[in-house]
């Protein structure tokens, strides 16, 4: 029942097993990659913060270990820097995330952090500095550049930052400075029908490819959400939402592409 367990899962544990289990199509068998994990309850906003129980971080964990290999975090507050020693726990690995753009001083305690979660934790695969940074326009490009250095040079895992696709095409001085690029394609956000999702996909994967051949690619964000408005041709459904992310994991596997699933 692999998309009931991820998606109950991939934003928070306990959420829509219920719901999937009424309309799905048929199961991928095996295990996913990585999970966006945030361990906000629906209606908690992480500006409040208030800290997240330590029992709430072992039971959502838990529910991941049992479908996926690894979650990737965005911050370190709020008691989300407990996931990779409890994740450890439960053989899971963590693509662990420090928030950027909101103060220097909030930078600086991310940053901190997430160095000392890099050398505790062996699960930690490699570290992302900020996410979706350049997007909203909080930090520049050089500004973005001389953190993912300074962290380069304090862990001994893989430094990358999170951005859509078209932000790495048009910045290739960024993905000089990042030992892989960490890459966003969210297809719903941009339109896309359902039918054509993979393919878009695939596609933008292949452009990467091409600009920058040798560069190690992760899709570090890819999903398609279950609920909500239409965005001109894209239409959020249960159903859509399954086959796509079957779909888009089968192919990942054959392709061998390394992939985060996030809810949309």
């Amino acid at each position: 029942v692999l998309v009931a367990a991820l998606l109950a899962a991939a934003v928070h544990a306990a959420g829509w097993v219920a719901s999937f289990r009424q309309e799905r199509p048929a199961d991928y068998t095996g295990r996913i990659s990585y999970l966006s994990y945030s361990p906000y309850k629906p209606g908690a906003d992480p500006k409040d913060r208030e800290a997240v129980p330590v029992e709430q971080l072992r039971d959502d964990l838990a529910v991941i270990s049992g479908v996926a290999d690894g979650v990737r975090t965005y911050s370190v507050i709020d008691g989300v820097d407990q996931v990779p020693a409890i994740a450890g726990k439960l053989g899971l690995n963590v693509i662990a995330g420090a928030w950027i753009g909101d103060t220097e001083e909030r930078d600086r305690h991310e940053i901190d952090t997430l160095v000392s979660l890099a050398k505790q934790n062996r699960n930690v695969r490699s570290v992302l500095v900020g996410n979706e940074v350049l997007l909203r326009g909080e930090r520049t490009v050089d500004e973005m550049i001389q953190l993912i250095r300074e962290v380069k040079g304090r862990v001994r895992v893989p430094v990358s930052t999170g951005e859509i696709w078209y932000l790495w095409l048009e910045n290739p001085q960024l993905v000089n400075a990042v030992d892989y690029i960490a890459v966003h394609i969210l297809p719903y956000w941009e339109g896309v029908a359902a039918e054509n999702a993979i393919e878009y996909t695939l596609g933008k994967i292949d452009e990467l490819r091409r600009k920058y051949p040798g560069k190690r690619i992760v899709v570090t964000e890819f999903g398609w959400p279950s609920q909500g408005y239409n965005n001109l041709d894209a239409a959020p459904s249960q159903l859509s939402q399954a086959e796509i992310l079957r779909d888009f994991i089968n192919e990942a596997e054959r392709r061998g592409i390394e992939y985060n699933i996030i809810e949309a």
